[in-house]
């Protein structure tokens, strides 16, 4: 009788133990699988990393070779010395996508003082690309007495022309307006986009950065570069849009040399930085984006001559 129940209860051990062993073979299993996919997931994202950091040099290349950004017939960059974005092409195990934003662009025709005349209601520029369908403009750089600088506001773009149309001249933003009124401007002056500032700056000190810091989003200004407010030149790192407002971070102010500052009233106008100051003349905002299997790694980057 001893010997049954004994046996029985072997029996009983035996199938515990293989259940108890069963689990274990199919925990380890997992674990190894999950582990297999987890280093090959970060292998991936390694390599979108690398194609991602390998467009950012080539494109940075291709702009090096290019005498002139703000003459580019397309926004986004897509033409240049060398091959240039949007650009997708296999690198390594990967591949990217690189192509650079513009900030403003230039006169393609010379305007007199009285164009556009009658019948003929458009500015050329070398690119209409990314602007809004309707919006103003800052042609030349300095509004003062003499400066030739103008405001003008324009209702539609003709993309294939590259051409603003439904022109008004001598525009006043913000209670700014170029003294000189309608002025003649010659081919290959700077064509801003304008926006206007949200948040007032209070403070003519340098130091002193309203939070949040706001413009009225614009899709022609990069995420991050340098912005210019009644001469007060404006770094700023990163940014981010909702709302119909854009919302800046890592702000530095008083970058122009000398360091200006003043106190900036909401709707005042905002530009890209002029590349007419004392500044570096001219600012591009690369985008990358690398891609392997199902990893993708973006990498953004402001460059300036």
């Amino acid at each position: 009788m001893g010997c049954k129940h004994q046996r029985g209860f072997l029996l009983i051990v035996a199938i515990v133990l293989l259940v108890v062993g069963s689990v274990l073979a199919a925990t380890m299993a997992f674990m190894v699988a999950t582990s297999g996919s987890s280093a090959s997931d970060n292998l991936r994202s390694g390599q979108a990393l690398y194609a991602a950091q390998s467009g950012l040099e080539v494109e940075q290349r291709c702009l090096a070779q290019n005498v002139d950004w703000y003459r580019s017939t397309t926004d986004p960059v897509t033409t240049a010395i060398c091959p240039t974005a949007p650009l997708t092409q296999s690198i390594g195990q990967g591949a990217v996508t690189v192509y650079a934003n513009l900030p403003a662009t230039k006169l393609r025709t010379r305007m007199t003082t009285t164009s556009p005349p009658a019948g003929n209601d458009w500015i050329q520029a070398f690119s209409v690309d990314r602007f809004p369908d309707s919006g103003d403009l800052l042609i030349d750089e300095d509004l003062t007495l003499g400066g030739g600088g103008e405001f003008v506001h324009y209702t539609g773009r003709d993309v294939g022309n590259r051409r603003f149309t439904g022109i008004t001249r001598a525009r006043t933003i913000g209670t700014i307006t170029g003294l000189d009124g309608a002025v003649a401007h010659e081919r290959g002056t700077g064509v801003y986009p304008v926006t206007t500032l949200v948040t007032a700056i209070a403070s003519a000190t340098c130091a002193v950065v309203p939070n949040p810091f706001q413009i009225a989003a614009h899709s022609k200004f990069l995420s991050a570069g340098t912005l210019d407010i009644e001469g007060e030149e404006i770094k700023y790192s990163g940014s981010t849009t909702a709302g119909g407002n854009m919302t800046l971070s890592g702000v530095q102010r008083c970058q122009n040399v000398p360091p200006v500052g003043a106190a900036h009233p909401a709707g005042r106008p905002v530009t890209p930085v002029l590349f007419g100051d004392d500044s570096a003349n001219y600012q591009a905002e690369i985008v990358s984006s690398g891609a392997a299997g199902s990893a993708i790694r973006a990498m953004r980057k402001t460059v300036q001559r």
